[in-house]
């Protein structure tokens, strides 16, 4: 599966420039190599046995002094001085001016698994959040940091233009259908919510996409009781249908069958699922097609979800419902459009156009 690191990567390629994507350390490998990428020719990847380790044993001098040699290493290998370094990992290399690029960015897309935040940031020019929650931490470090969101992969940005440019259709009074896209046994999940969503609305069809056996887990996932029961429970509904795992061209595809979306997940349950924000909400967007949602944070003060208002799940079954009712009376159309216009928008090729305007303003 790709992140956002990797869709960026493919980006910048796209744009002809040349890019040297450093995988995550692995003790297994060995030494430095440099690898072509089947995804496109500009990317090259870049593996490497670190030579630094042992960083709670270590005073912090000897370590900071293997993680410079490890970036020299890398450099040479390399045979060049990159225009800018962008890094996705904190904690890792710690200070991006070793890379002596002429600019230094770093992006976070998940929350910070230290209480102090990553070094990277004080050797950034500027510094990226994708949720409001991380951006508020960030903004501590009294560094440059800004609120860049996540992206959609430009086949979903595609298909939101096609339908603002052709037009689209708002039916009414039509069996509904409920799209719910992603891994099934992932922790976040509200699982009760979402059992007594599907009870609670038989009139409904729901289609779920994404992993959900225990030996199909592409994405890992918990294996217990509570996530048998709750795909047992899915599996016996005569109006659920459990899709699975598919390619993301059959995917988009696929999501034209649902009349709306929905995301449900228990806010809190550890540091790393904060809910405030998730990828998938932009390529619910791009269909145009309502979101009932729990309180995602980020989205506080649009009208582009129909979210719950405090961080809690207790209404969500209304909500569901009334949103519900919406799709069956026909929904504004000003609401789809500004749906679509924000898919548009966010597509990495996008927001790398707002990161290098800010770049040139800094």
């Amino acid at each position: 599966m790709k992140v956002s690191k990797h869709h960026y990567a493919l980006e910048l390629a796209r744009q002809n420039c040349r890019v040297y994507f450093i995988e995550p350390p692995q003790l297994s490998n060995s030494g430095i190599e440099i690898k072509s990428c089947a995804d496109h020719p500009q990317i090259s990847l870049v593996s490497y046995k670190p030579v630094f380790r042992g960083k709670r044993f270590l005073p912090a001098f000897v370590y900071r002094f293997l993680l410079y040699r490890q970036v020299q290493l890398i450099l040479k290998k390399i045979n060049c001085r990159p225009d800018a370094v962008w890094c996705f990992q904190g904690y890792l290399f710690e200070n991006l001016r070793w890379f002596k690029a002429s600019v230094n960015l770093f992006f976070a897309a998940d929350q910070f698994y230290y209480s102090e935040l990553p070094p990277e940031i004080y050797s950034a020019d500027l510094s990226f959040a994708v949720s409001d929650t991380i951006y508020e931490r960030m903004k501590k470090s009294g560094q440059s940091v800004y609120m860049i969101g996540h992206g959609v992969q430009q086949r979903f940005a595609d298909m939101a233009e096609r339908l603002l440019n052709r037009g689209f259709s708002v039916p009414a009074g039509k069996k509904i259908t409920a799209g719910y896209v992603g891994n099934l046994r992932m922790e976040a999940l509200d699982r009760e919510i979402m059992m007594q969503v599907v009870e609670e609305n038989p009139e409904v069809h729901f289609i779920f996409w994404g992993s959900y056996q225990r030996n199909d887990l592409n994405l890992g996932g918990v294996e217990n009781s509570e996530t048998d029961r709750f795909v047992h429970f899915l599996e016996q509904k005569c109006n659920v249908d459990l899709r699975g795992a598919v390619s993301g061209e059959m995917l988009q595809e696929q999501m034209k069958e649902a009349d709306l979306f929905w995301l449900c997940w228990k806010i809190g349950v550890n540091s790393l699922w904060d809910g405030s924000n998730s990828h998938k909400i932009l390529e619910y967007l791009s269909t145009g097609k309502p979101v009932v949602a729990h309180h995602v944070s980020s989205y506080k003060g649009s009208d582009l979800l129909y979210m719950l208002p405090e961080k809690e799940n207790s209404g969500y079954c209304d909500l569901f419902r009334q949103t519900v009712e919406v799709v069956r009376q026909g929904e504004d159309e000003q609401k789809i459009s500004k749906r679509l216009q924000t898919a548009v928008q966010s597509s990495y090729k996008k927001k790398l156009e707002l990161i290098e305007e800010l770049i040139s303003n800094g």
